[in-house]
């Protein structure tokens, strides 16, 4: 993993092989913010997507290479990490499938940004009623 940081910004450069969400934790454990989103773009191989419903996630396994068209989401490392991304990705034949990014590997280059969202105080809390961790913001 390659890294660039300026005051608020960081960027990424995640090499063939590297496992996407573990490489985003250990970026923003070396940060000290506890509020960051998150943006990228690249190659994904050997990854699951999930579609929330009802307190679970209907997964779905890819295990071909796909284009990453779109990554983003909020990362609240306020107690444990907690990393909400969502994936938009394409196949050879040009089909787009997406949801949150549940694993999944780098396959040649993955660039991904991470912007700190400093003196913001976030954590994810637990709605009883929707069944789904929801962000919980406050300065």
């Amino acid at each position: 993993m390659e890294v660039a940081r300026t005051e608020q910004f960081v960027m990424l450069r995640l090499e063939h092989g590297e496992n996407i969400l573990a490489s985003i934790a250990h970026a923003i454990d070396n940060e000290g913010s506890t509020m960051a989103v998150a943006a990228g773009v690249g190659m994904i191989v050997d990854f699951e997507l999930g579609f929330f419903d009802r307190g679970r996630y209907v997964r779905r396994d890819f295990d071909e290479p796909h284009e990453l068209l779109s990554m983003q989401g909020s990362i609240s490392s306020e107690g444990d990490n907690r990393i909400h991304i969502h994936a938009t990705v394409a196949s050879k034949e040009h089909k787009a499938f997406g949801g949150h990014l549940l694993r999944g590997k780098v396959w040649m280059s993955n660039e991904i940004s991470l912007l700190r969202l400093d003196g913001v105080r976030s954590q994810r809390a637990i709605d009883p009623e929707l069944k789904v961790g929801v962000l919980r913001l406050s300065k």
